[in-house]
């Protein structure tokens, strides 16, 4: 087995171990989810969590142009049929006094339209396949991208666990490395070789407008590995702060979950978990 793939079983193993909640801390929970398409991850087992930790808050990755009215989600809008989202809707229903507010960078989409960026950056990681194939990596850009595709392939296999995996300290770090190989080392190789500079496409922001494949992955991996993320994290701890009394939780795709736990913590805000 892989020593990575081991090292990940002996952290799973020590995190299952029973812990005890201090009930002085304020109570925030970040429960990374996976929107859709998981076997062991639906709307049933979201449910399940919302209904055992009973939260006051439930903050979610959207933005507010979603929301018809406070605590009141459009009937029609993209994500709707989210497992987080459904969860969300069924608890409602029981819960109906429960505040649901949006946590998601406010403009999120204009935000990458004005960097001439999309959401995805697939085309450049399909082009450094190609360097790697033709030999014109460097032995250290040969082994970060071999790291890369491994800890790819380890968040790969988490998303097809449970809720208490997907948001334990094993998976968090899987997730916390892919991060790191993903937005500095990936961008380390994409710096470094002049292809990058060559190669163009159409930039989000007008038909007629390009951008050098370097110029999109820095923009992009700066926006999807820090800017929206520590946006995210600093909607969490507004409605910490604001409501310090209220147990609160956020429902978000897990691999932005080891982010804003980090983040709240360097602000001084350490989160629970649901299962303690």
């Amino acid at each position: 087995m892989n020593k990575l793939l081991l090292s990940f079983c002996a952290l799973l193993f020590v995190s299952c171990a029973v812990f005890k909640r201090d009930h002085n801390q304020p109570q925030v929970v970040i429960l990374g989810t996976i929107h859709s398409g998981a076997k062991k991850v639906n709307s049933d087992s979201i449910y399940k969590v919302l209904a055992g930790f009973k939260p006051d808050i439930i903050l979610l990755e959207l933005e507010r142009s979603v929301f018809e009215k406070e605590n009141t989600l459009k009937k029609d809008f993209d994500g709707r049929n989210s497992n987080e989202i459904q969860a969300v809707l069924a608890y409602q229903q029981q819960y109906p006094n429960i505040q649901i507010k949006p946590a998601e960078l406010e403009g999120r989409n204009d935000y990458r339209k004005s960097l001439g960026i999309y959401s995805e950056a697939d085309f450049v990681f399909e082009k450094i396949d190609e360097l790697k194939s033709q030999g014109k990596l460097s032995k250290q850009e040969h082994a970060d991208y071999s790291m890369f595709d491994q800890y790819w392939n380890m968040t790969e296999d988490i998303a097809k666990q449970d809720l208490k995996t997907i948001n334990s300290i094993p998976s968090d770090k899987v997730v916390d490395s892919l991060m790191f190989y993903q937005y500095v080392k990936t961008k380390a190789i994409v710096n470094g070789h002049d292809e990058f500079k060559s190669y163009k496409l159409l930039s989000s922001r007008a038909k007629t407008d390009t951008i050098t494949f370097r110029e999109y992955y820095n923009k992009w991996a700066d926006f999807e590995g820090s800017f929206r993320n520590e946006a995210i994290a600093k909607n969490v701890l507004k409605y910490q702060k604001e409501n310090p009394t209220k147990k609160i939780m956020l429902l978000t795709g897990f691999k932005h979950r080891f982010f804003v736990k980090k983040y709240l913590a360097e602000q001084g805000l350490n989160t629970s978990e649901y299962y303690k």
